[in-house]
């Protein structure tokens, strides 16, 4: 008999790995793990929580983890490519500024803010609606579409002969891309446990940092060519170069994306798998997709708990204290104060994108082992670190080695912020899918509103590179986000307790909260 035929209703034996028969009428697999005596004992030597240290997937179910293998490669292979040529795309125009784009362009003043400014007006008007719209139509056609969409918009930033298309473009692209980190998001929150959410998280962070690794080493390779000297301008072979990368990820991600847990129809998933997924779901407490319309009474009931108020405020302070490295501050200093040779600003800034992702990841792998508890931890340092970073740089006549110091200690940090936030966003509620679907993407909203106007007055381009009160402004910011760190900490245990109290109560399987 095939494991598919394997039924028992209710909390009948299971026999290996059999199909339960549950309340709900939906089939799940059993995937306990028997341990043995001798299974208790392998766990507790060292060389075996090692293991566990490194993959998750170590103590887990053959069926478990064979359907772990699939997704991770799928998945998270798709979303990292994307995720990586949308951040190259958006980060490209910084890199085009300061190698030939504000010469030929003869930009000055604010002119780069306001390219800037479009995209994030772009960004902040499609972000709601594209996430409503995912969550009711299939993932991979739709954000494969975003993703051709790039590559055809980065092509054309070669045409404009006026800032005004460049300014057209830029919010275009803004707009196309608005919809792809918060779905992706909420995508990896609707597959993976919370003890497995934090790494998950980063490695899709992690690529959208590996595209700062090389847009600066790309741009340099670009300027050193003698073809890039003929038929366009240095920069603008760089937007050449990035919608030929970013267009056969658009195919990939058509083939490999496996939409969520109740809606997948992916070929490398068998009925097994998807059986699997859904006991995945149901262990924790969380809710499936079951693409039910949003309603103004759904809606309006987000609004009633703490989450929708506090957590896209956390993000905000995150995400708006890159803005001392996103402005260029870093380079410009190089460029202008120590009089740097091009390769020099050009390649410097990626030893913090490096160590960023080194950073992160240890940070992801020590969460995840520790069930995803040291979040406001984590968040707590990294928020210290902008602060006294921040602090130092307001006062600008300080030694260069702090100088130095400073700006690492504002980007590498900040790597792990993302990842961090978001996959506590999905921990909290993943009980609630519709929930959780719209605070994501209002938690990335909101960073979005104040970074399309507050730049222009903190970070003004004719102060550069100094920027006291920009620096000065993202210092109290970070102190904001210190304080919603611990407030969110507060309030999740609180929650959690009182979830637990409730499942006692009644007498219910206490799901895992992490």
């Amino acid at each position: 008999m095939s494991i598919d035929e394997q039924y028992v209703v209710g909390g009948g034996i299971c026999m290996g790995a059999c199909i339960v028969l549950h309340d709900d009428n939906v089939p799940y697999i059993d995937l306990t793990v028997d341990l043995t005596k001798e299974e208790i004992e392998k766990r507790d030597t060292w060389f075996y929580k090692l293991k566990l240290f490194l993959w998750d997937s170590v103590d887990k179910h053959p069926l478990e983890k064979s359907f772990l293998l699939k997704l991770d490669f799928f998945l998270l292979s798709s979303s990292m490519l994307g995720y990586f040529i949308k951040n190259l795309n958006q980060s490209n125009v910084g890199t085009a500024y300061v190698n030939g784009m504000k010469e030929f362009y003869h930009m000055d003043g604010n002119q780069y803010n306001y390219m800037t400014t479009l995209w994030t007006v772009g960004y902040i008007i499609g972000q709601i609606p594209s996430n409503l719209i995912l969550h009711r139509i299939s993932a991979r056609y739709y954000l494969a579409g975003l993703e051709l969409s790039w590559a055809i918009l980065t092509a054309l930033l070669i045409v404009p002969k006026s800032l005004n298309g460049i300014y057209a473009l830029r919010f275009l692209i803004g707009l196309l891309e608005s919809g792809y980190f918060p779905g992706l998001e909420y995508l990896i929150g609707s597959w993976y446990s919370r003890k497995e959410l934090t790494k998950r998280s980063t490695f899709f962070a992690c690529a959208g940092t590996a595209a700062g690794l090389i847009t600066g080493p790309l741009q340099q390779s670009i300027l050193d060519s003698k073809w890039a000297q003929k038929g366009l301008e240095p920069f603008q072979w760089m937007f050449v170069i990035d919608a030929i990368i970013s267009a056969p990820v658009a195919f990939y991600t058509l083939f490999a994306d496996p939409n969520t847990p109740s809606t997948t129809t992916a070929f490398f998933f068998n009925e097994t798998d998807k059986k699997v997924a859904l006991e995945r779901r149901r262990r924790i407490g969380a809710q499936l997709n079951t693409r039910e319309p949003y309603t103004w009474t759904k809606i309006k009931s987000f609004f009633t708990t703490w989450h929708i108020w506090l957590l896209p405020v956390l993000f905000l302070t995150f995400n708006n204290s890159f803005t001392p490295i996103s402005q260029q501050s870093f380079q410009l200093w190089m460029k202008n104060g120590l009089k740097l040779k091009p390769y020099q600003y050009n390649i410097y800034p990626t030893a913090i994108s490096a160590g960023g992702i080194g950073f992160a990841l240890f940070v992801a792998y020590t969460n995840d082992y520790f069930h995803g508890r040291l979040n406001p931890l984590f968040l707590s340092f990294m928020f210290t670190s902008v602060v006294f970073s921040c602090a130092c740089l307001s006062v600008w006549n300080i030694p260069i080695g702090l100088h130095w110091y400073s700006y690492f200690g504002i980007g590498i940090p900040l790597s792990a912020g993302q990842p961090l936030i978001f996959s506590w966003v999905n921990r909290m509620l993943a009980h609630d899918d519709m929930k959780r679907n719209f605070v994501v993407v209002c938690t990335n909203t909101l960073a979005y509103v104040t970074q399309s106007w507050v730049p222009v007055l903190t970070f003004n381009q004719t102060q550069n590179p100094e920027f006291h009160i920009g620096f000065t402004y993202t210092a109290c910011l970070s102190s904001l986000g210190l304080v919603c760190t611990l407030v969110s900490f507060f309030l999740s245990s609180r929650d959690d307790k009182r979830k637990k109290e409730e499942f006692i109560k009644n007498g219910e399987e206490i799901p895992d909260f992490g």
